[in-house]
This record gives C-alpha cells, sequence and structure tokens, in this order.
C-alpha cells in the first residue's frame, strides 16, 4: 500500500504548476461557504467508522475513507483517468470540501459554490455560485492566489494564500510522502482536515497549528 501511496501522491504533485506570486487586498472577499465547527465535528462522528482504502473505479482510483455501501465517505483523494484530482470530503459518493485539480484550473470549495484559479497565473477567474458565474473585478483579487511554494526540507504547498501568506484550503507534502489536507488561517493550520500516512491510514480532525483539538486514528484495509 505504502508503494501506491507514494504513487498518487507524486500524480497530485505533477499536476501543480501554478507560480508563486505575492497580491494585496484588505477585506477578504467570500469565495465559498465555511462550514461551521458544529456540522464538522458531526461529519466527523459520521466518517469515524470509515476505513481508508485505496479503490479502483473503471480508469480512476480512490485513496481515502469509504464505507460499507459507498466508495467514498470521509475524507480521501479522487485521481480521474484523464489526470484530474480531487482531495477533500466526501460524502455518499460526491465530493464535498474539496480542491479540484486540472491541468489548467484550480477549484476550492463544493460543487455549488467555490472559486477557480487559474494555474498559469495563481489567481481567481471566477466565483460560482449555486447557479451564477461571478467575475470579480481584478483590483479587489490581488491579495489572493494558489500557488505551489518548495520548502528547503523538501516540503511542499500547494493551496491558497492570502497576502503572501497559507491562507484558505491547501495541501501540504512532506518530504517522506505524507501529506495533510485543511485549513489554514494566516500561516497557520487552524480548521479540519486529514492527515495521510505513506505507510498507510489517516488522521482526521481538528488542528489548532501543528497541535490539535480532536484527532481520530483511521485504520487502512
Amino acid at each position: 500500500m505504502k508503494r501506491n501511496i507514494l504513487f498518487l501522491v507524486l500524480c497530485l504533485l505533477s499536476i501543480t504548476h501554478c507560480p508563486l506570486s505575492s497580491y494585496a487586498q484588505k477585506t477578504p472577499i467570500e469565495k465559498y461557504e465555511i462550514a461551521p465547527p458544529l456540522f464538522e465535528h458531526t461529519f466527523l462522528d459520521h466518517v469515524k467508522g470509515n476505513a481508508c482504502r485505496i479503490v479502483n473505479i473503471g480508469p480512476n482510483q480512490y485513496l481515502g475513507q469509504s464505507g460499507k455501501a459507498v466508495n467514498l465517505y470521509g475524507y480521501g483523494m479522487f485521481i480521474n483517468g484523464d489526470g484530474s484530482q480531487i482531495i477533500g470530503q466526501f460524502r455518499e459518493g460526491r465530493p464535498m470540501q474539496t480542491i479540484t485539480l486540472t491541468q489548467n484550473a484550480a477549484v476550492v470549495g463544493s460543487p455549488d459554490y467555490y472559486a477557480s484559479y487559474s494555474l498559469t497565473t495563481g489567481r481567481i477567474e471566477f466565483v460560482y455560485k449555486r447557479g451564477e458565474r461571478t467575475v470579480l473585478d481584478a483590483s479587489t483579487l490581488l491579495d489572493y492566489g494558489f500557488v505551489k511554494i518548495r520548502y528547503a526540507n523538501g516540503d511542499q504547498y500547494v493551496g491558497e494564500i492570502y497576502q503572501q501568506k497559507r491562507h484558505g484550503y491547501g495541501i501540504y507534502y512532506y518530504a517522506n510522502g505524507d501529506f495533510w489536507f485543511g485549513q489554514y488561517n494566516n500561516d497557520i493550520r487552524s480548521g479540519f482536515g486529514a492527515y495521510f500516512r505513506v505507510e498507510g491510514g489517516l488522521e482526521i480532525g481538528q488542528w489548532m497549528g501543528e497541535d490539535t483539538k480532536r484527532l481520530l486514528y483511521i485504520k487502512s484495509k
């Protein structure tokens, strides 16, 4: 399973070629909904019994939590046959709050409400909210970006930034093959997410920096 997870991580990294840029706006814009903590804790309660599995679905592959009747239920990553990838929360086989990566774009949010970034410029192209697509004034978006940052120790960050700091949803890849998906606030992990281990299994819960307020260990099968 470790070899399979390493391969999936390399697939995720291969598609993220967005630039690191800096941006400048003071009033945050609404890009997608953030679920309240009560909802997130309820979600954790629902999926805590779902083991971590690698599931092949036709030309696609999924690594993450799955229930007895539904293959995608909990935290996981889904790699489509066309190379696009979805990582985050899934419920009853459908994405909930995720990052979707294609060759040209990164989509952050839910299927009904999300921000779409260009991976060429790292800028927000539009916000989609329940059937309506809105192109925002470029002058209001200068602080926002979707970037790939490489660190000296071999770790990498792929995700949203605000005023040059990790902020919003992101994926932090460790040099050893582990990776973490979740929320950042002012460069610090702050919110709900999942830590995927290269040897199998994952940890889901609520993070405050490098500490956790709630942590559940999910075994692999």
